[in-house]
């Protein structure tokens, strides 16, 4: 309800000018509102709301920043979920024509997704028969160009009317058809997901649809931004952020090696060109070569000045891939090597934890970059670090002292572990101007990462 409207109908002005049945009808709308607040993610006690309702009645209803003000004080804890409070203030405290275009929106996009899934059940099916695949699988199935939904169902057509050895296939064979069409969606998924995530058009109900889709907005603007441009303010919604993009993407790895155990996934194409033969019925399978155990992740961290903030995000978001990698094992360098495995603390900051490090060796912050030195120590003093498990990770600009014998130590490195891979704080376009990036590329994998969107688009080709 609009502020304006909100204080026409209850007449409360400031202190104790409003009876009983107003109160009650304030605090019906702060339950509401409440409500929406716990739809996203917000945890409000009833206690809370009636903080709510006392600070409303102290101040009244006529300055909408000052209502604002007093909500956001008794029902946010946290600083991550500013950004939703004030999405949600903003779409629940809209007027009445612009709450009823979003619900005509919402309304609209509801019916053309539910006839988007409910065409899914007629194409995909066998022998007449609906198939069993999730709800999200037939989501991607929408979401496909015709001319590939064409070929699903082109593929689905011949194995329902194929035949082994003269005799036409039955019902016995729509778990096979079944299994190559999930792989198949599977496989669709993780490539749509690469350009922009398959979303259903979320809630029917016109606010919080319009919260969420606020929200997806300014999430999509955080993940596109440069990290050295984000603000202290913004830090902790972005922690959220990286926590959730690590959640995501540790979900999806555990997905995979858990359907990937015992030998590599289907091979569709050639499992089709394998039964051509039996009019497309799948009566033998190939398979890719079996997946590679998970790797252990090695994150060397450069922290001069300038990297700083780009190691302490990509640190966050690596270390949400503990539950999915074996342990990590962290180092930082800048004149000289710095293990960090072990001295995290909840609640600490990667440059507490460094400054910790530093005092307890007796270093000082400051000074050159040299990887050729942070190498050699890797080399002699942690030999067990490095083996064919191993995912190296840098993250560094590629401006350091010794750039010659670093590539060589680099080389080193590359033939005792699965890969190197460099997250360079560099645009590409800036790299030539890096006199040591040319050396380095022969035994690395090097990314340009300085957004969010470039580190979870990286990590989620290695896993």
């Amino acid at each position: 309800m609009n502020l304006v409207n909100w204080h026409r109908v209850k007449g409360m002005s400031m202190g104790n000018n409003y009876d009983s049945h107003r109160a009650s009808e304030l605090d019906r709308y702060l339950v509401e509102f409440a409500q929406l607040l716990r739809t996203v993610g917000l945890k409000i006690s009833p206690s809370e709301i009636s903080d709510a309702t006392e600070g409303l009645a102290l101040i009244g209803l006529v300055d909408r920043e000052k209502v604002e003000a007093v909500l956001q004080a008794t029902l946010v804890k946290n600083v991550q979920h500013i950004s939703a409070f004030q999405e949600a203030f903003r779409a629940y405290f809209a007027s009445l024509e612009q709450k009823e275009a979003w619900q005509k929106e919402a309304a609209h996009k509801t019916s053309q997704w539910n006839e988007q899934i409910e065409k899914t059940y007629q194409d995909l099916r066998f022998q007449d028969n609906e198939l069993e695949i999730s709800d999200d699988q037939r989501a991607v199935y929408a979401n496909l160009p015709e001319k590939d939904k064409q070929r699903l169902r082109d593929f689905l057509e011949k194995s329902s009317k194929g035949t082994r050895s003269g005799v036409p296939v039955d019902h016995t064979y729509q778990p096979m058809v079944e299994r190559v069409l999930r792989g198949s969606l599977e496989y669709w998924r993780k490539k749509l997901n690469e350009d922009d995530p398959i979303l259903s058009p979320g809630s029917s109900d016109g606010v919080l649809s319009e919260v969420e889709r606020a929200l997806r907005d300014r999430e999509v603007e955080v993940i596109s931004r440069d990290l050295k441009k984000i603000s202290p303010e913004e830090w902790p919604e972005v922690i959220r952020l990286i926590r959730r993009l690590s959640q995501r993407l540790a979900s999806q790895v555990t997905r995979r090696y858990r359907a990937a155990r015992r030998r590599g996934g289907l091979d569709m194409r050639s499992t089709l060109r394998k039964n051509l033969r039996y009019g497309g019925v799948l009566v033998d399978r190939s398979y890719r070569s079996r997946r590679k155990g998970r790797p252990r992740i090695v994150l060397l961290c450069d922290i001069s000045g300038s990297m700083l903030k780009y190691t302490e995000f990509i640190w966050q978001f690596v270390y949400g891939l503990s539950s999915v990698v074996s342990g990590i094992k962290t180092f930082a360098f800048g004149e000289a090597l710095i293990p960090l495995t072990g001295k995290f603390r909840k609640g600490q900051t990667f440059e507490v934890m460094v400054k910790e490090a530093l005092s307890i060796s007796g270093k000082e912050w400051g000074g050159g970059t040299n990887l050729a030195s942070a190498l050699e120590t890797l080399q002699k003093k942690y030999p067990d670090t490095f083996n064919k498990q191993t995912l190296l990770l840098i993250v560094s600009d590629a401006q350091t002292l010794e750039g010659d014998k670093a590539a060589t130590l680099l080389g080193e490195v590359q033939r005792h572990v699965r890969q190197v891979l460099w997250l360079n704080t560099l645009p590409e376009r800036r790299w030539s101007e890096t006199p040591y990036v040319k050396a380095f590329l022969p035994f690395c994998q090097m990314y340009e990462c300085y957004t969010l969107g470039h580190l979870s688009q990286i990590l989620n080709k290695q896993f």
